[in-house]
């Protein structure tokens, strides 16, 4: 007597597989902007943690001093912000050796735009550069 319940459980893995192909595949595009639509009228903002940040060190971001989150290795930050003049800090967390580094940037937020940054470690400062590469990994 042939066994046919071992064969539906196959198809039934193979087709859960299928679908987690295709849904990763849809949501991997480019660069993760938000629409305009889903925007309605704030700014989308993203965030991203350069890979040679630092082994044992997070970045914590805040936003017109107001903590937010902090980042670890292979992790970006997106969200919506009003529309206006904000001040986004980056600084290392726990600071090697007692010496804490603060990055300031003003940016005024306009309606319906997108805004991305990278965030890199040099020797004396924490950089926050314009754009963002093609960030596939995991949001907070």
């Amino acid at each position: 007597m042939k066994n046919y319940y071992s064969g539906s459980k196959l198809i039934v893995l193979l087709f859960a597989a299928m679908n987690l192909v295709i849904s990763s595949a849809i949501y991997a595009g480019g660069g993760y902007d938000y629409s305009r639509s889903e925007l309605m009228g704030n700014s989308g903002l993203t965030i991203f943690r350069e890979a040679d940040f630092g082994n044992e060190m997070g970045l914590s971001i805040s936003i017109d001093g107001i903590p937010i989150t902090t980042l670890s290795r292979g992790e970006g930050y997106r969200a919506m912000v009003r529309p206006g003049r904000h001040v986004l800090t980056v600084t290392n967390t726990p600071s090697p050796y007692g010496k804490t580094k603060f990055t300031d940037r003003t940016v005024n937020f306009v309606s319906g735009r997108n805004y991305s940054f990278t965030a890199l470690w040099e020797v004396e400062s924490i950089l926050l550069e314009d754009g963002g590469y093609q960030y596939h990994g995991f949001y907070r």
